[in-house]
């Protein structure tokens, strides 16, 4: 047989595979339906919302009766104790409406870091337990779980090249006031514990009232973040979508 012949190979078990050029692109993988959950994200968080409403109206109401009570006005122990219930189940209802909101939250940060992932972001630099679980770690829960949060936000911007996407400027307002709500709250603990005087109570009703009030922009600031990364992921897979339908049909 000549040497170089153009059939050479042919037919042979070792000639090299030929490429199938008329294969088609595969099928993007589909988003885990977020849309529920992103909802009653929401929905709790406006909860939260109108409780700091409440508790910031309470909390005034509380800081002129203790006022009074430093002023040397004599106030029956019925609307002593009136008050002190009022603050009381208001607190516990706000409690429980934050922690349910911090919990849905949670696992929609944790379903949105995997569909960053399936609309195509490659090397991403947090799974989705650790954008989660960043908030648990000491010191590092400062700003590990904001970078996990602009990582998913630039990730649903653009999934191919997310890494050149910029973030908004209401994310790092939104962690500031996080971070600040954090310091408010060890503060109140910390005044609750050692309040003996009414100066005492003055002050830390003074900085559960900034805390309150703090609670209102730090929790709408979280839903507009919320509805406009889940906003972005929809239009995504929709774009995606689309793509490959247009490339399977030619």
């Amino acid at each position: 047989m000549e040497q170089g012949s153009p059939n050479q190979g042919e037919g042979t078990p070792y000639a090299p595979p030929r490429a199938d050029l008329s294969e088609k692109p595969l099928q993007p993988e589909a988003l885990i339906d977020a849309g529920a959950l992103t909802k009653w994200v929401i929905r709790f968080l406006y909860a939260d919302m109108a409780m700091a409403t409440v508790a910031v109206i309470s909390g005034l109401l509380e800081y002129r009766l203790l006022t009074r009570l430093r002023d040397g006005v004599m106030l029956s122990d019925q609307t002593i104790q009136t008050a002190a219930i009022r603050q009381g189940v208001i607190g516990l209802v706000q409690t429980l409406v934050l922690i349910t909101a911090m919990i849905l939250v949670a696992r929609w940060i944790y379903r949105a870091n995997q569909n960053c992932r399936r609309l195509g972001a490659a090397d991403m630099q947090f799974t989705p337990g650790w954008a989660v679980g960043w908030y648990f770690i000491p010191v590092l829960s400062m700003w590990k779980p904001y970078q996990a949060m602009k990582e998913i936000w630039r990730a649903s911007v653009a999934p191919a090249d997310w890494r050149r996407q910029s973030r908004p400027m209401l994310m790092p307002v939104w962690w500031g006031m996080w971070l600040l709500s954090l310091a408010l709250g060890s503060a109140i603990m910390q005044l609750a514990r050692h309040a003996n005087s009414v100066d005492d109570y003055l002050r830390l009703s003074q900085v559960t009232l900034a805390a309150d009030f703090l609670e209102i922009p730090l929790a709408f600031a979280l839903i507009v973040l919320v509805r406009r990364i889940h906003a972005m992921q929809r239009s995504g897979a929709t774009s995606a979508e689309q793509a490959w339908e247009a490339n399977r049909t030619e």
